[in-house]
């Protein structure tokens, strides 16, 4: 390749940010024509909204779920209005948004849902979409209607946030083949209707908002 498409830096803090020092590098790269576009991966709608108002960035990749709506109203709006791409990430809330987990579930030691279930290493956020494990638990169990006609729990996760206004794409993880393979069953899942897309807000607002922990 000449070129990278698209040049992400990935949450860099909001003193980093708010010198714009790095938005000067970028966007002589770009002018080399080393790269064709920037785009920055940030933590709370603060820092989206700053990009958004001081920068030239192409995209934002920002943390938003089921679990996660808050972005949508306001930052990802932001960012449909001046045309910049949204990248979901985090998608599955860290596999909570699987189902396959329960209360007792134990992850190793060197994965982040065991290390940072609490911000002990970094933005609480990252792990879980900022809920608490067990209580993320509880919610999603609340959640189980949403697979009826959508093949699977995350097939069903990952069609609402593809689904959303102003969000270009998204990125969820995987491990395997069959996962992938699952994650593109998102193009063959029946849609939410408005009715379902209200219910699925309202349960945000009123069950999970206040439980999200994080300078978000």
């Amino acid at each position: 390749m000449d070129a990278i498409d698209l040049y992400q830096i990935h949450c860099p803090s909001t003193e980093i940010l708010e010198q714009l020092a790095v938005f000067d590098v970028l966007e002589q790269l770009q002018k080399e024509g080393l790269i064709r576009y920037y785009g920055v991966s940030v933590e709370t709608d603060a820092q989206g909204e700053f990009v958004l108002n001081n920068t030239k960035a192409s995209s934002l990749q920002v943390i938003v779920n089921m679990l996660r709506q808050k972005p949508i109203d306001q930052m990802i709006k932001l960012a449909e209005q001046k045309h910049v791409g949204v990248l979901a990430r985090v998608p599955l809330a860290s596999g909570l948004l699987t189902g396959k987990y329960t209360i007792n579930s134990v992850f190793p030691e060197n994965d982040h849902r065991n290390y940072n279930q609490n911000g002990e290493a970094f933005n609480v956020g990252e792990t879980f979409g900022g809920l608490p494990f067990k209580k993320g638990i509880e919610l999603v169990n609340q959640l189980e209607w949403i697979k009826e006609e959508r093949i699977s729990m995350p097939v069903a996760a990952l069609k609402w946030v593809v689904q959303q206004k102003g969000v270009t794409a998204a990125i969820p993880g995987f491990k395997n083949i069959k996962q992938v393979k699952s994650n593109l069953e998102v193009f063959n899942a029946k849609d939410y209707t408005e009715e379902e897309l209200t219910r699925l807000k309202d349960f945000y607002w009123n069950e999970v908002h206040n439980h999200i922990r994080g300078d978000y």
